[in-house]
């Protein structure tokens, strides 16, 4: 298997995987994928953006708090390329759920992951995301 295919059997499950979870109010894994080694960054459409690890962490938890009912959670990675020892992902994620208790809706995310080989190991070290429609768009609020 070349670079990318073997990024790709890796970061497709794993990140599905991270997604599924933060949804659902657990943010454990998308902690476990991330790098905590600066610099790391996030521009987010749930939460606020934030920069390094001491933030980033924090953030994670709090935005997992905002989320409940994740349910029929899809990633659709569009494009993907790794370059040594970093790689990206372009992604559509799909779930239906509930934010800061809203009723239960689909959502549609577009996000764009970063990635640092670090000891062998994929860390994602930026992620940007934003609601594919202005429709899907939900109130900062808390963060």
């Amino acid at each position: 298997m070349d670079p990318r295919e073997e990024f790709l059997a890796w970061a497709e499950p794993a990140l599905h995987a991270a997604e599924a979870a933060l949804v659902t109010g657990d943010p454990s894994r998308r902690i476990e994928m991330w790098s905590h080694r600066e610099p790391v960054s996030l521009f987010g459409a749930v939460g606020v953006s934030t920069t390094g690890w001491t933030q980033l962490e924090p953030t994670f938890r709090r935005v997992a708090a905002r989320l409940a009912g994740g349910q029929d959670v899809t990633l659709d990675v569009m494009a993907f390329d790794v370059v040594g020892d970093m790689a990206y992902t372009a992604a559509i994620v799909r779930f239906t759920g509930t934010i800061d208790g809203s009723a239960p809706r689909p959502f549609a995310l577009r996000a764009t992951s970063v990635f640092r080989r670090e000891e062998g190991e994929w860390k994602v070290i930026h992620e940007h995301t934003d609601f594919v429609s202005p429709e899907d768009t939900v109130p900062s609020g808390r963060s």
